[in-house]
């Protein structure tokens, strides 16, 4: 799709055309990505991201923007992202529509709710008492979904304009891999752009744990009663979030690394390290930092 295509939509003005394959925020690595730029403090991460090919930024950052891309200015650029984004979604730019399909051997209580539309369910898969399942989710088989968990649930993705508020729409999908266990109370929401939230095979998703949107969990992958995943997360395989932990948005947590019950990460974890806290750092640090204030603390 060209710029040029969506001008009307959101009253931007387009001043070098292009073409894109996908929205995207400036972070992410999907190819061909329309972003918006409303702060000169993300120009350096715009400038080194080859996936970028189109922005939508203010008059005034326009002349910074690099040469080679496509570019249309907005007064609110943010707010016009959103609205190109909803409208794109109401036409199936990121989805392909389906009739639900539910395999004969699985097994979906009286009281549960399946959307009647966008959703596969394999064989042998259980969705227990008051479970939902809403469009675009796919799952494998032997997955158990626990009583009142929500598959294809959404984050917060609210864009604050002059105009009213504006709630972004989750167009992409949610993918729940083969014998993966989601307990009773907790939400997976699907993706925000094209690229999926994906669940691994043999994850474990505790009671009352949130998984938001984009979220690609590994192999293995245990979460926590309670813990909070925000979008654009990986998790390698084999690793622990522990219960009420929570995860910033856009960070890579390493294979086979634990995140200790409660911690609050925001910055990356590399593979095979515990990290606890608030914030999160190397748990053996933190145990050293609170032996020095308490020497009667033990490791």
């Amino acid at each position: 799709m060209r710029l040029s295509e969506i001008s009307g939509v959101a009253g931007i003005a387009v001043q070098r055309d292009g073409d894109f394959q996908t929205l995207g925020f400036v972070s992410d690595s999907y190819r061909n990505l329309l972003v918006f730029l409303e702060d000169s403090r993300f120009l350096g991460a715009l400038r080194q991201n080859p996936a970028v090919s189109a922005v939508v930024t203010t008059g005034e950052l326009a002349g910074t923007v690099p040469p080679d891309l496509a570019l249309a200015v907005s007064p609110e650029p943010r707010a016009a992202f959103a609205r190109v984004h909803n409208e794109l979604a109401l036409r199936g730019f990121y989805w392909e529509d389906f009739p639900t399909a539910i395999d004969p051997t699985a097994k979906v209580h009286p009281t549960a709710w399946i959307a009647e539309r966008n959703v596969r369910i394999g064989a042998a898969t259980d969705i227990q008492p008051n479970a939902t399942v809403l469009e675009r989710c796919v799952v494998g088989e032997g997955v158990v979904v626990g009583a009142g968990a929500v598959l294809g649930g959404v984050g917060f993705q609210t864009v604050r304009s002059t105009q009213p508020m504006i709630e972004m729409n989750h167009a992409g999908g949610l993918f729940v891999k083969d014998r993966v266990r989601i307990l009773p109370g907790a939400v997976v929401a699907t993706g925000m752009f094209r690229r999926g939230s994906s669940i691994s095979e043999d994850c474990r998703i505790g009671s009352n744990a949130f998984v938001s949107h984009a979220v690609q969990l590994g192999m293995r992958v245990f979460v926590g009663h309670g813990a909070v995943i925000n979008g654009n997360v990986t998790v390698g395989a084999d690793s622990w979030i522990g219960p009420g932990a929570i995860v910033s948005q856009s960070l890579q947590i390493g294979e086979k690394a634990c995140v200790s019950l409660g911690s609050v990460v925001i910055r990356h974890v590399t593979a095979g390290t515990r990290v606890s806290g608030n914030f999160a750092v190397p748990h053996r640090r933190l145990l050293r930092t609170l032996a020095a204030l308490d020497p009667g603390t033990d490791e």
